[in-house]
């Protein structure tokens, strides 16, 4: 059974606990999140690169819709990129201390706007006043830990993920669960998480696996935009 199997399968079944009294309030549960969030949220620089997929699930049967590569390469306080490519976004994004570019490579046009000269004043820009998505936001963040905020979780023990000891923590709301295999030891990285939307009749799940790279070779260049030949600057508007 591959990696990913073993991840419905797991999310399956704390899907089906989910519905008991069992999957009640856990502190130590937010108390793992919380450390990976800190840890992650206290180095200053590093990159990883994520598979993520974007499942439907409808009457038992579970069908592949998207997938994309992410990869993130991370300067605190004010560098960023982020590279998307899969079934339907190919896109690079560069924040350079305050100047902010997306490009989509398939259409070649590109938008830039000024935000704060920090990544997270910046995500917060781009969520609040664009209504822009940056996948894997919560792994960029310096102070996730503060910001995260579920009704109640769960910790589910001790669990192989492709051969690293990881603790399986889950969380939920109104409308969605999410489930998290975090690396245990003294580098608590996240390494994959399952987001399950539970709200209508058609539930659907994005899975995600975490590749990291802490002593990535990351340069001042790799945050300089250079639009490409032939390419267009489109304005960008705020979306309210």
């Amino acid at each position: 059974m591959n990696l990913h199997k073993k991840l419905l399968c797991t999310a399956g079944v704390a899907l089906l606990l989910s519905s008991t009294s069992l999957f009640a309030a856990d502190q130590s549960a937010r108390d793992i999140l919380n450390k990976a969030y800190q840890y992650v949220g206290a180095m200053d620089k590093y990159a990883f690169t994520a598979v993520v997929t974007d499942d439907e699930i409808q009457e038992g049967k579970t069908t592949e819709k998207y997938k994309h590569t992410v990869s993130v390469k991370v300067d605190r306080p004010g560098k960023l990129r982020v590279d998307v490519t899969g079934t339907v976004k190919n896109r690079s994004n560069y924040l350079n201390d305050g100047s902010y570019t997306m490009i989509d490579h398939g259409f070649n046009y590109y938008g830039q706007i000024k935000t704060p000269k920090t990544i997270d004043g910046t995500l917060d820009v781009l969520f609040e006043k664009f209504g822009i998505k940056a996948p894997l936001a919560q792994l960029m963040y310096s102070d996730m830990d503060k910001r995260v905020k579920f009704r109640t979780s769960k910790y589910f023990g001790i669990k192989d993920v492709a051969g690293v000891e990881c603790d399986y923590v889950a969380f939920k709301n109104r409308t969605r669960e999410i489930h998290v295999w975090i690396a245990t030891g003294d580098k608590p990285l996240v390494k994959t998480y399952s987001i399950i939307d539970t709200y209508g009749d058609a539930a659907s799940r994005i899975d995600t696996s975490i590749t990291w790279n802490e002593n990535a070779k990351i340069s001042d260049s790799d945050f300089v935009f250079v639009a490409p030949k032939g390419s267009s600057k489109i304005s960008v508007n705020p979306a309210n």
